[in-house]
């Protein structure tokens, strides 16, 4: 070695050790919210829509697909958190069905009129906490309730 790279080594390698150790400590731990966590937000959505529909139902005797009718700040949470929300109403608008995903569950329930008459859910990324309800434990009289589980990746 000649003896000008010898003189610069030392600054080399700290160069080297600041560019390549330096990140990997200094990095701060980012937070995630867990999967049973997403799966209880999946639940409360649902839930949550559920309720305004059936408050919107009383209100104005017919079900509404718009989100905008139903939405309040706790939806507006779940949405702005990436749940993806799709409603639908029969053409009496006396039936409507919601579909409520994230990342871990995906949820479906449906009425006609008052009566509940679909409550679906499938596991699309099985992690700790996520579970679907048992079709014993959830399943109200006149309901259907079904429970798929898929694990992906």
């Amino acid at each position: 070695m000649s003896p000008d790279i010898r003189r610069f080594l030392p600054l080399l390698l700290i160069g080297l050790f600041a560019l390549l150790v330096l990140p990997q400590i200094l990095k701060g731990h980012k937070s995630t919210t867990s999967a049973s966590t997403k799966a209880t937000q999946t639940f409360a959505a649902l839930a949550a829509i559920d309720k305004a529909e059936q408050a919107y139902l009383a209100a104005h005797s017919r079900y509404t697909d718009q989100m905008a009718d139903i939405l309040n700040p706790a939806l507006a949470d779940d949405l702005a958190r990436g749940l993806v929300v799709e409603l639908g109403v029969g053409s009496d608008k006396q039936s409507y069905y919601a579909h409520v995903t994230s990342d871990v569950l995906s949820l479906v329930r449906a009425r006609q009129g008052a009566k509940k008459i679909a409550d679906s859910c499938v596991v699309v990324k099985s992690g700790g906490g996520v579970k679907c309800p048992t079709a014993a434990g959830a399943a109200k009289p006149g309901s259907t309730t079904t429970t798929t589980t898929t694990t992906t990746g």
